[in-house]
């Protein structure tokens, strides 16, 4: 009885985030917003930015980053001091968050972590943001 009721518990939390906006990390502080294709075509190491898009992939393993799509553009988005975590059922959805710029080469081992973690192309890439605070709304 008791596993029925936790299963039950789990779809019902699972419905309820797919109506609803839930925010993680640090409030957002109303940065102006950005666009991802200018952030990427001049990246400058910790300047301080505001995206939006759609949350394209989320690691499948804890939650503990994210790749934010907007147009054709997207970018690998980890989370400031690894202090919260997103749903790992936050595919597809809106996305608004802000953070700051990192410049990194990840290391052949980082790549190969982030792409058993199912992350893509973003898991390569030099240009990253760390995030401070998430808001993700309804799917897209």
């Amino acid at each position: 009885m008791t596993i029925r009721a936790t299963l039950l518990l789990a779809m019902a939390s699972s419905v309820a985030f797919a109506a609803e906006t839930r925010s993680f990390g640090k409030p957002l502080a109303g940065l102006p917003m950005s666009s991802l294709e200018s952030v990427l075509a001049e990246p400058q190491n910790g300047q301080r930015v505001r995206l939006e898009g759609t949350i394209e992939k989320v690691c499948q393993q804890k939650g503990c980053w994210l790749e934010l799509k907007q147009g054709e553009s997207s970018v690998l988005v980890t989370f400031e001091d690894y202090s919260f975590f997103v749903p790992k059922a936050s595919g597809g959805r809106a996305v608004v968050l802000e953070g700051k710029v990192k410049l990194k080469p990840r290391s052949p081992a980082e790549i190969a972590h982030l792409k058993a973690e199912g992350g893509g192309a973003g898991a390569a890439a030099k240009v990253s943001i760390e995030a401070s605070g998430v808001v993700i709304g309804p799917a897209r």
